[in-house]
């Protein structure tokens, strides 16, 4: 008797080992092909989630820790599920639903198991790897078809790469500046920091420049680090010396920053805002429903659009006519609550946990400041946002545990 009960618990944590690496496994591969296949990125997922919850059954874990953030953010899923229910285009509401409850899933995997100081390197470098292999798509995709603005392959438009290049931007910076490195190390860092700066001046993004120059404020305020923006001063006009001489600068965006009351865009922009205010005027409690913005623009000329639009190109006025005021006052309460929780956790010793906490703050504040003009909380960027902002929950609370291997 004993023995057939050593022999079965020998075998469920053998159950629960395997589950764990094909959990780890399938994260990896999400996050390294995040910017890359659209294909590989759903594989890495299903596989993390099949492998999280095969370990939580063999494990016999049942209660799932939200922090108040994943609280606010479920509610958030609940609002948009609501919104689906009842929305013009029910398939594509669901399927917006999903958008959002994909990196709520990964957040909450990610709070819960990312649980040891390896784990959580492993998942930093997988972000840096991804970043590297993104980074260089791009810049050899720009340079060798002559394109006017840099995308990047499943990040798609320059207005959504832009955001994702802005986040990765404050982990590298958070990780170099916060962290103990080797020469070697650093110059690698380093170099592939200013190579993805370079990326995200070539969107010509001016969402992606306004929220990445709010972002070095905010790091060399807090830091004191006033020679980052020199730094990134110099890189900048380097690179539009280096571009105006090959004459590859595309200088409209440049141009109409002087002058925004002549550009088209900014101004088909505010008509856009103000179709989302029409459409929350129909339906104001759960707005159209998610992914049915283009549906109720399809007939643009209404709302005195030039075409119709798939998003409302702000994060805010896109909530708004999508998932209603109840969606909205959701976001709202997320966002709050973000900031009042990052307030709660800036006071961590640990150099790994305060570099991620520097990480997530300035991808909020990355998706805040794009967010007024472009859609940023949507796929691949929600990912890297909300897995970021685990990681940092996941460290903090891994700190207070006695572990081996904290730096």
């Amino acid at each position: 008797m004993v023995t057939r009960t050593l022999v079965r618990s020998q075998t469920l944590r053998s159950l629960v080992f395997y589950a764990d690496v094909v959990f780890m496994g399938g994260l990896i591969i999400t996050i390294v092909f995040l910017p890359l296949s659209e294909s590989l990125k759903n594989i890495g997922y299903f596989l993390a989630l099949g492998g999280w919850v095969w370990k939580r059954v063999g494990d016999r874990r049942w209660p799932v820790t939200f922090t108040p953030i994943g609280v606010f953010f479920s509610l958030f899923f609940l609002a948009s599920l609501l919104s689906a229910t009842f929305a013009i285009d029910r398939w594509s509401g669901f399927r917006g639903a999903w958008e959002v409850f994909r990196p709520l899933s990964l957040f909450l995997m990610i709070v819960n198991d990312v649980d040891t100081v390896p784990k959580v390197r492993f998942c930093l470098w997988s972000f840096i790897a991804s970043t590297g292999v993104g980074v260089a798509w791009g810049l050899f995709n720009y340079f060798s078809k002559n394109q006017l603005r840099l995308e990047i392959k499943s990040l798609g438009h320059p207005n959504s790469t832009a955001p994702y290049l802005v986040i990765m931007l404050a982990l590298l910076i958070g990780l170099l500046l916060l962290m103990d490195w080797p020469i070697p190390g650093k110059m690698a860092m380093g170099a592939l920091a200013v190579l993805t700066l370079v990326a995200l001046f070539l969107t010509y993004s001016r969402g992606g420049w306004a929220a990445f120059m709010a972002c070095l404020l905010f790091f060399s305020i807090s830091l004191r680090r006033w020679t980052l923006i020199a730094v990134a001063t110099l890189l900048v006009i380097a690179t539009f010396l280096s571009l105006q001489i090959a004459g590859r600068l595309y200088t409209r965006q440049i141009e109409m920053l002087t002058h925004l009351s002549q550009d088209d865009n900014a101004r088909e922009r505010v008509k856009i805002w103000r179709a989302a205010i029409l459409i929350l005027k129909d339906r104001p409690l759960l707005g159209v429903g998610p992914r049915n913005f283009r549906i109720k623009t399809l007939d643009y000329k209404q709302y005195g659009l030039k075409e119709p639009y798939r998003d409302g190109h702000s994060l805010f006025f896109h909530t708004m006519a999508e998932e209603g005021l109840l969606g909205l006052l959701a976001l709202t309460a997320v966002f709050v609550c973000y900031a009042y929780e990052g307030i709660k956790q800036r006071h961590v010793e640990r150099s790994l946990c305060r570099a991620l906490w520097y990480v997530a703050m300035g991808s909020f504040i990355t998706v805040l400041v794009a967010g007024v003009v472009n859609t940023t909380l949507e796929s691949e960027v929600a990912i890297a946002f909300w897995s970021l902002t685990a990681l940092m929950l996941s460290s903090s609370r891994a700190a207070r545990l006695p572990q081996v291997g904290w730096p």
